[in-house]
C-alpha cells in the first residue's frame, strides 16, 4: 500500500499550482479517492478495533505515532468506499482514550503544516498539526512536531511516520550534519562547477550505517552521489540508466530555503529546529511530470 501523502499531494494541490507548472495542464482526472469530510459533530465512534494493524491479518497502515510528555497518539489513515478516513487515537495517562475522525484542512498544507481537524466520538472538536522538523522526545529524535489542540487541553509531541514505506525523509534530523557537510565542502571541489547549474535539492538518503550515501541534483546536472570518507566527501555522477531509488525525489529537500507555494510546480513543507528557524524545505511535485529539478530555467529557484 503507497503511502496517502504521496499519493494524494497532487490531487489536493493541483488545482492551486497549476498556474506555476511550467507545461500547460489539462483538467485534473477525477481523483481516484478523497477524504471525507464530517460537516458537523455526528454519531461516530471509532475503535481500536479499526485499525487493521490491530489484526494479525492486516497490511501495516499509512499514518504518524504521536509521542508526548504524558500522552500518546496514532494517526492512521483508512480507504474504504473510494474515501480515505484519517482515524486519529488520543491516549493520556490516566484517562480514556479519545478516538476522532479528521479530515485534512485544505490544501493539503496549511501554511507549510499538516494540520486536520475534526470531531471526536463524544462530539468535541479536535486539531492535529504536524510539522516538519528535528524533534526530540524521550531520548529519541523524531522527523515531525506535533501539536494537538482538544477541548480539555493543548498537547505537545513528536511524531514519527509509520506504515510499509515511510518516508526517507522521516529521518532528516539524523542526516541533516552529512547534507550540510556535503554541501559545504561542495563549494570548495571541483563539484563547484556542477552547484553553479542551480539550487541544490536532496533526492534521496540511503543509510547503510557508516556508509551513508546522499543523493543530490544541482538543477538540470543529473543526480550526483556524496559520501564520507575520513570526514572529506565523495562525489560520483549517477548514471541516467541507473534506476530510481525506492522513493527517491518523493519528497526532495532544499536546505535553507521555503520557496512560494505552487512555485516549480510543488508543493512544500516547511523543516524547522527546536526553535522554530525554518531549516529548508520538503517539496512534493504537484504537476505529475517526475523529478521537480527537470524545470524550466524561469521556475529555477
Amino acid at each position: 500500500m503507497r503511502r496517502f501523502f504521496v499519493r494524494y499531494a497532487g490531487l489536493f494541490g493541483l488545482a492551486l499550482m497549476a498556474s506555476a507548472c511550467s507545461q500547460t495542464l489539462q483538467p485534473p482526472p477525477a481523483p481516484m479517492a478523497s477524504f471525507g469530510v464530517p460537516a458537523e459533530p455526528r454519531a461516530f465512534a471509532p475503535t481500536p478495533s479499526l485499525a487493521p494493524n490491530n489484526r494479525p491479518d492486516a497490511e501495516p497502515v499509512s499514518g504518524y505515532e504521536i509521542d508526548g510528555a504524558g500522552f500518546y497518539g496514532d494517526l492512521h489513515f483508512l480507504e474504504a468506499d473510494g474515501a480515505v478516513r484519517a482515524i486519529y487515537a488520543h491516549a493520556v495517562d490516566g484517562d480514556v482514550t479519545m478516538h476522532a475522525e479528521l479530515r485534512p484542512e485544505s490544501p493539503w498544507l496549511h501554511d507549510g503544516v499538516r494540520r486536520f481537524e475534526g470531531f471526536a466520538e463524544n462530539g468535541d472538536t479536535l486539531v492535529v498539526e504536524l510539522e516538519a522538523g528535528v524533534c526530540e522526545m524521550n531520548g529519541r529524535s523524531y522527523g515531525r512536531f506535533a501539536h494537538i489542540e482538544t477541548e480539555a487541553g493543548v498537547f505537545q509531541g513528536c511524531a514519527s511516520e509509520i506504515g510499509p514505506q515511510p518516508s526517507w525523509s522521516d529521518d532528516l534530523p539524523r542526516y541533516l550534519p552529512m547534507i550540510r557537510t556535503c554541501l559545504d565542502q561542495s563549494q570548495s571541489s571541483s563539484m563547484a562547477f556542477v552547484r553553479g547549474a542551480g539550487r541544490a535539492q536532496v533526492l534521496h538518503v540511503q543509510d547503510n550505517g557508516p556508509d551513508a550515501v546522499v543523493r543530490m541534483r544541482f538543477g538540470e546536472s543529473g543526480r550526483w552521489d556524496c559520501s564520507l570518507e575520513g570526514g572529506q566527501t565523495r562525489w560520483r555522477v549517477v548514471s541516467d540508466e541507473a534506476p530510481v531509488r525506492p522513493g527517491e525525489s518523493d519528497p526532495v529537500f532544499i536546505l535553507n530555503a521555503m520557496p512560494e507555494a505552487g512555485e516549480a510546480c510543488a508543493i512544500y513543507e516547511r523543516v524547522v529546529d527546536q526553535n522554530g528557524e525554518t531549516l529548508g524545505a520538503l517539496g512534493y511535485d504537484a504537476c505529475m511530470t517526475g523529478p521537480m529539478a527537470q524545470l524550466e530555467p524561469g521556475l529555477r529557484f
